[in-house]
């Protein structure tokens, strides 16, 4: 029923582009999204370099297992050293797996993966099912026209309470967001870059994360090697990964 919903929004989004239609705020949203990941079940290498000051600290790599918004797994591949590391999310439950200890730990999506990357920069990325959205206006980007969009957290699961926006008006896809805390205080910036052929359409492979008020911490996210996957539900099974 899920995909039959899905399916029948992207077709609709479909018609209203073709047609010349301006789209709603959630329409761009949610080609934004398929921009930022493939959709449906599908496996990626994602390696996050982390900097301060310029200089390289860390290098971090993970194989990413995802299928629709509600299911995803992480597992650190390298440094050789944190390999056996998992981060496991199954709907609102999210898990983090150690292999010297047999009990996982709950944790949320808020919490700091590496550097500046959030648990819920990797494990969940549709901002279309997560956030309301409204359209505040249209600015140059990158000297690209641009939407200027508000999204506000449906709930207190999300990773953000609330982000600014910018999305390409001309193909609809992401270029900038600015992330903000409860509080209304400004944590993050992030832009979106190097689209490329993936899976049979033009995706995301490159992100940029840095601290709101000290841009010289930051971190790189690079993605490749993106595979379509058959994943059964009890792949993401907490209970069977501990085994």
């Amino acid at each position: 029923m899920r995909s039959l919903i899905a399916m029948g929004l992207l077709i609709g989004l479909s018609a209203s582009l073709a047609f010349g239609a301006d789209p709603s705020p959630l329409q761009i949203v949610q080609k934004a999204d398929l921009a930022r990941g493939p959709g449906g079940a599908y496996s990626v290498i994602a390696k996050v370099l982390d900097y301060s000051k310029g200089k390289l600290r860390t290098e971090t790599a993970y194989r990413v297992y995802v299928k629709g918004n509600e299911l995803c797994l992480v597992e650190t591949i390298e440094p050789v050293r944190l390999r056996g590391r998992k981060l496991l999310m199954n709907g609102n439950d999210l898990w983090f797996f150690l292999p010297t200890i047999k009990r996982p730990t709950r944790v949320s999506l808020q919490q700091r993966l590496t550097g500046e990357v959030s648990n819920g920069d990797i494990a969940r990325t549709n901002f279309a099912a997560d956030y309301n959205v409204r359209i505040l206006g249209t600015e140059k980007i990158q000297g690209t026209d641009s939407y200027r969009l508000e999204l506000k957290a449906k709930s207190k699961n999300v990773t953000y309470d609330r982000l600014e926006y910018w999305v390409s008006k001309t193909d609809l896809k992401p270029l900038r967001a600015t992330f903000f805390a409860l509080s209304g205080k400004p944590l993050k910036n992030a832009t979106y870059s190097d689209f490329k052929p993936s899976l049979g359409r033009p995706v995301m492979t490159r992100t940029v994360i840095t601290d709101y008020t000290q841009p010289l911490k930051r971190s790189e996210l690079v993605y490749g090697q993106f595979r379509r996957e058959k994943l059964d539900d009890s792949f993401f099974n907490k209970d069977s990964i501990t085994e």
